[in-house]
């Protein structure tokens, strides 16, 4: 459909509406406008002005690492193996795949296509619907929450890439005090062998002494008060976190200074890159997010090379095809899915709000989400290659090699790093590569936040630099607790409650507004003209936009919801009552700007009921493409006034 063909759709004969185009004041017909029924005219004075201030990709080529970096994080390296392993394997990469055809993708490509329209962030795309504003605030609030406890997991990554340095790791050696500590795992024997040359390879089992007098050599079993830990584990719990007993608050204890500093040296490197905004962030990400899929393909090679890695990689490939049929997985795919191509966190329409206007976002959204994909299995295949080999040396199964959640990063990984030769240099290069990964996202995150202070708030545009060191020493300051020996438990409320279900309920919000009360098939207009065309998958996209991802979403959502489980420490034991009341809370935070936006803008609103619901959910006079051509707006309003959007419009009709 051409882009005549699109103006056509809007004509009107309305003489209101024809003695005022182009005119860009609100004259007397605009007193529709107060009982509901259409929006002003736009009256953009000095709108042009803030845009210009507002800054764009240097290239295109910007504007996809920063897209790629953002998607790809720490969470590829060891959310996905972990999640992949826990859930039958393939079944899950399989269940992974489903949905980032039917939800992800289509979000992705829609959120690109939101910002690049408009050239707003989060709070201001919403201009297309106005009582849907608080979903915009959302996104904000949830960024803000992961960029506060992201930066403090990248703080670990920098403690783990200086230790490195050391002649002699340190998370190979036990220390006196740790009781049951084992200096790498092993099969544990039952007895020991009596040959003394067997016995010394297995010294954390059996002790060998050397008698003078006889000439002889005598091994006896050592005994441990309980099952032996690694000294890696011990490492990161002990040494590292000095993880407490719980979340009280005098088990909470004070932050440690190791952590604080790595953590300051973190926002230091985030703030300094981020100073001019996406100017400078965009130079950085040449190196950043492209640095990781070096040091993925070099460890991948060396994994592969491995004493028994294939039978990771079976492992990893070989579907349980009965897990497909565990809602567990698919809920736990869905929870991946979003965490990691941070579909409805806010970061993908901020990028996109600062593209061209005619760039083609087809091709992005589809090399994007499929890079993403990639990269999880990259990262699959490197962690299991190398679990296939550490089991194989202890003689276990892969499922007792790995650790749950981050501590597969930093406990399980660093011990198999430690096998191979030379390890100082493979942990260097893998702990700087997490901490390049989690910086791309730390970068899109804290964007999303300035963006949208800056849309809302243009004047503040100047001060960008200001705003970026002001909030980065706040989060800094916030973060602090989250650095205590109780800081591991934190950051599990901030992530469970703060940045988990919270996002369905966002992504179920933000669909069903696009594409039911703006309108999927007005939303295609606004891609014709942007774009000139429709893609030739457009009835996929629509179905997917307008059916598929709001009932799979609102399902996936009423599902955890059901059966939500409090999150525990590791023994099991659920976190106390006054932990999840503060997780609850921020849960409440982060979702309750929708429904109280919406009840604002409504009883805010002129005229009755029905009146009220059309004027709030009608474009507001903001709502304008990003290249201020006022032709199409006029058109658009033209629309308005016949009465298609809102409560009326007829998505598919």
């Amino acid at each position: 459909m051409s882009k005549q063909k699109s103006y056509d759709l809007w004509h009107t004969d309305d003489p209101y509406v024809n003695e005022r185009k182009g005119d860009g004041y609100i004259s007397k017909d605009d007193e529709r406008s107060q009982n509901g029924s259409r929006p002003p005219i736009i009256d953009d004075d000095g709108a042009g002005k803030d845009e210009i201030d507002r800054g764009q990709w240097g290239n295109k080529a910007e504007f996809l690492l920063s897209c790629i970096g953002l998607s790809v994080g720490l969470g590829n390296v060891w959310r996905f193996p972990y999640l992949a392993y826990k859930n039958g394997g393939a079944a899950f990469v399989i269940a992974y795949f489903i949905l980032q055809l039917v939800i992800g993708k289509p979000l992705y490509f829609m959120e690109l296509v939101m910002g690049q329209f408009s050239g707003k962030g989060p709070t201001g795309v919403w201009a297309m619907n106005p009582c849907a504003k608080g979903i915009g605030v959302s996104m904000a609030l949830i960024s803000l929450d992961v960029a506060i406890y992201y930066n403090v997991i990248m703080a670990y990554t920098l403690y783990y890439f200086f230790s490195s340095m050391q002649t002699t790791l340190p998370w190979t050696v036990c220390k006196p005090e740790w009781e049951n500590c084992v200096a790498k795992r092993f099969k544990f024997p039952d007895n020991c062998t009596g040959n003394a040359t067997v016995d010394y390879a297995l010294e954390e089992a059996c002790r060998c002494t050397f008698n003078v007098t006889l000439d002889t050599e005598n091994c006896t079993q050592l005994n441990y008060t309980g099952k032996p830990k690694s000294a890696a584990e011990f490492f990161f719990y002990k040494e590292v976190i000095q993880r407490s007993d719980g979340i009280e608050p005098e088990n909470l204890g004070y932050p440690l200074w190791w952590l604080v500093l790595c953590m300051m040296l973190s926002w230091i490197v985030v703030i300094a890159c981020l100073i001019k905004g996406v100017k400078s962030s965009g130079k950085v990400v040449y190196f950043t997010a492209t640095f990781p899929y070096v040091v993925l393909l070099i460890l991948l090679i060396r994994g592969a090379l491995l004493d028994g890695a294939i039978d990771g990689v079976i492992y990893f490939i070989i579907p349980k095809w009965e897990e497909l049929l565990k809602l567990e997985v698919w809920v736990a795919a869905a929870g991946q899915m979003f965490f990691s191509l941070s579909v409805s966190f806010g970061g993908i329409i901020m990028f996109g709000s600062y593209n061209k206007f005619k760039n083609n976002v087809y091709p992005d959204a589809l090399l994007i989400s499929i890079m993403d994909i990639i990269t999880s299995v990259i990262a699959g295949f490197v962690i299991f290659t190398t679990f296939g080999a550490m089991a194989k040396t202890i003689d276990a199964p892969i499922e007792d090699v790995a650790d749950a959640g981050y501590g597969l990063a930093f406990v399980a990984y660093p011990e198999a790093l430690s096998n191979f030769p030379i390890p100082q240099f493979w942990s260097v290069l893998f702990f700087f590569m997490l901490f390049t990964l989690g910086l791309d996202s730390e970068f899109g995150l804290l964007e999303t936040l300035l963006t949208c202070i800056q849309d809302e708030f243009p004047k503040t545009r100047k001060y960008k630099g200001l705003m970026c060191v002001g909030i980065g020493i706040s989060c800094f300051l916030i973060a602090l607790p989250v650095t205590c020996p109780g800081g591991d438990y934190i950051v599990t409320i901030m992530d469970h409650y703060g940045a988990d279900f919270s996002v369905l309920f966002l992504a179920a919000c933000e669909v069903v507004s696009v594409a039911w009360v703006y309108g999927v098939l007005r939303f295609w207009r606004d891609i014709e003209y942007m774009l000139g065309s429709r893609s030739i998958t457009w009835p996929f996209w629509t179905v997917c936009w307008a059916f598929i991802a709001p009932l799979l979403i609102t399902l996936l959502f009423i599902y955890r919801m059901v059966k939500y489980s409090p999150p525990t420490y590791p023994n099991d034991e659920p976190f106390p009552e006054f932990a999840q009341g503060i997780g609850w809370a921020l849960s409440a935070l982060v979702m309750c700007p929708i429904p109280i936006y919406f009840l604002y803008s409504f009883f805010t609103a002129p005229g009755d009921f029905i009146e009220r619901l059309k004027f709030i959910t009608t474009p507001s006079n903001k709502w304008q493409p990003n290249d201020g051509n006022r032709a199409y707006l006029t058109q658009t309003h033209d629309a308005v006034q016949m009465g298609k959007y809102g409560v009326e419009n007829p998505t598919f009709n």
